[in-house]
């Protein structure tokens, strides 16, 4: 006796639309405005209403074919969006872009990524080797009381970094100050990360020299470096 066919799997209505709205959003900005623009080639204008045609009938014409669906609205869409693009040329050129239409297309494109993401179901059968019966686990430790507010004021001094940047008006030196201001405020948001959840727990600390022998190295690199500001900024 032959098993029977497994069901085609069918994406529920609430999924298809939160792919479908953030994919006609983007289509509209980043696509079909640049195609209706004057100067636009009219193959690029018919690709621009495949890449629709495909969005649509992915989500909405194929029945439970899940695998021709994603097929359709993954890789035929962005497939011809592309195609629509390189058609276009000289109409998405930087001096004709619309920064703003092309940062809320940006925003489409990335809430249209992540609206193919999908939960994976644990369902697993109570016979399974994998399966954990019981009362839910609970967190063998808590945060401690001091980690709260070692987090915020990291927040706050990274934020005052970046805010400090700002304050460079020489156009040459402001590209310098907002990559030193990024480059601290990671690195203290990664030492405070670090300080905060060590919190409450026991930690051998290492000797005074063995401290010096590891920032030995930078100490020296930021020294020679430091040494070469002066002799330059002198030599101006």
């Amino acid at each position: 006796m032959s098993a029977r066919p497994a069901p085609l799997e069918l994406m529920p209505l609430s999924e298809r639309t939160r792919v479908l709205l953030p994919g006609l959003y983007a289509w509209l900005l980043t696509v079909e405005l640049p195609a209706l623009s004057r100067g636009a080639r009219p193959l690029g204008r018919v690709t621009a209403l495949l890449a629709l045609m495909a969005l649509v009938s992915g989500l909405f014409m194929v029945g439970g074919r899940l695998r021709l669906a994603r097929g359709l609205a993954i890789y035929g869409f962005i497939g011809t969006c592309v195609l629509t693009w390189a058609l276009l040329g000289g109409e998405l050129s930087p001096a004709r872009l619309d920064r703003i239409r092309a940062a809320a297309g940006s925003l489409g494109w990335i809430l249209y990524a992540f609206g193919w993401g999908r939960v994976r179901s644990a369902q697993l059968p109570e016979d399974a080797p994998n399966a954990v019966l019981g009362v839910p686990l609970v967190a063998r430790s808590h945060l401690h009381r001091r980690t709260l507010p070692i987090a915020g004021c990291a927040v706050v001094a990274a934020v005052g970094f970046e805010a400090l940047a700002f304050r460079v008006d020489r156009p040459e030196h402001a590209v310098l100050a907002h990559a030193t201001a990024t480059a601290c405020a990671l690195l203290i948001l990664g030492a405070s990360a670090t300080l905060a959840l060590r919190q409450g727990t026991r930690s051998e600390v290492a000797s005074g020299a063995a401290r010096l022998n590891a920032v030995a190295v930078r100490g020296a690199v930021l020294s020679v470096l430091f040494g070469l500001g002066l002799v330059w900024a002198a030599l101006r």
